[in-house]
């Protein structure tokens, strides 16, 4: 598991959540560190939801931009005019939901896909609803909806404005598996 944490630190893109795990390294919280490290966030038919933290089962900025990488690539294979039509990205009132909304962001128009990122905090369903209006090829909502706050979220929805279903829940989670051994 060093391996793992190891290189976690060194991709990190957030100082809070490295600092974070460096603590539970150096108090040698095994519990917690195997929690954060046996497994990952997965990926279904409502996106991502987890509690906020260090390491690949919490969600934070290194979870996010891999899931938006692997969106991302999953909707230029997918969609077509995917790039030029862009992805509506929202985000609720949650504390890091307006900065891991702005990775994604990043992580998309670096693909070369056409971005609209709300300005403020936004319901679900108005961001759900710009997919249609704006004509694009899907949208992203970072929220954790009705779970306690220390959790957050990654919901996708399609280009007809409805929440992903099989098979691109599958096959946005192969491209994030794809973008994590990158």
């Amino acid at each position: 598991m060093t391996a793992l944490i190891t290189q976690w630190l060194a991709r990190d893109p957030d100082p809070k959540t490295r600092e974070e795990l460096q603590h539970l390294v150096d108090t040698n919280n095994e519990q917690e560190l195997s929690d954060r490290f046996g497994s990952r966030l997965a990926f279904g038919t409502a996106g991502l939801r987890g509690k906020v933290g260090a390491g690949p089962n919490r969600m934070n900025r290194l979870v996010i931009q891999e899931t938006a990488t692997g969106l991302g690539h999953y909707l230029l294979e997918q969609v077509q005019d995917a790039a030029s039509r862009g992805v509506v990205i929202g985000y609720d009132g949650r504390p890091d939901s307006k900065q891991f909304a702005h990775d994604t962001a990043s992580v998309l128009t670096a693909l070369g896909i056409k971005v609209y990122l709300t300005y403020q905090v936004a319901a679900t369903p108005i961001v759900a609803f710009g997919v249609r209006t704006m004509n694009a090829a899907a949208a992203v909502v970072v929220t954790a909806s009705h779970n306690p706050p220390e959790y957050n979220g990654f919901k996708v929805y399609w280009e007809n404005g409805a929440q992903i279903i099989p098979p691109h829940d599958s096959g946005i989670a192969a491209k994030i598996d794809e973008a994590t051994t990158k």
